[in-house]
């Protein structure tokens, strides 16, 4: 029982941090677009805390990111398993979000990619594994230490 609270908390915590990865794009570049009123200031700041935290809960807390960025020789079977498995859809995941932005891009002629942009497709890039791994694991890693 207390397992699947586990899992459930922490899909919560990474459907929350995507949610608010993407609302800091949307917020940032409605500002921009708008020319900064006050609302879309708001905002961002309050979706850019509530991605920190998010990350903090959902990755560092949990361990996830430990056990995805760590090597081999440190995880055992089921874990190096799990890892590859979370890497190997993250990577899937990652490749079709990356061709969507540039296509969408290429067909409403609007060619940069700026850093905010390419600092967001980064953090999705690392984080993705982890957040695969912890979507689908059973437990939270921070009861393995």
């Amino acid at each position: 029982m207390e397992q699947r609270s586990f899992r459930k908390q922490n899909r919560s915590w990474i459907i929350l941090h995507y949610f608010s990865l993407i609302s800091v794009l949307v917020f940032f570049y409605t500002g921009k677009y708008l020319h900064w009123p006050i609302f879309t200031v708001i905002f961002t700041i309050v979706s850019l805390l509530i991605l920190i935290v998010s990350f903090f809960k959902v990755f560092i807390k949990t361990k996830f990111w430990k056990m995805v960025h760590t090597s081999n020789e440190n995880l055992d079977e089921r874990e190096m398993l799990v890892v590859l498995n979370g890497l190997k859809s993250s990577y899937s995941i990652f490749t079709i979000t990356c061709l969507i932005i540039i296509y969408t891009f290429a067909l409403t002629g609007y060619h940069q990619i700026d850093v905010l942009l390419a600092g967001a497709l980064l953090l999705l890039a690392h984080t993705l594994p982890a957040a695969i791994v912890g979507w689908k694991e059973n437990y939270s890693a921070s009861d393995k230490d």
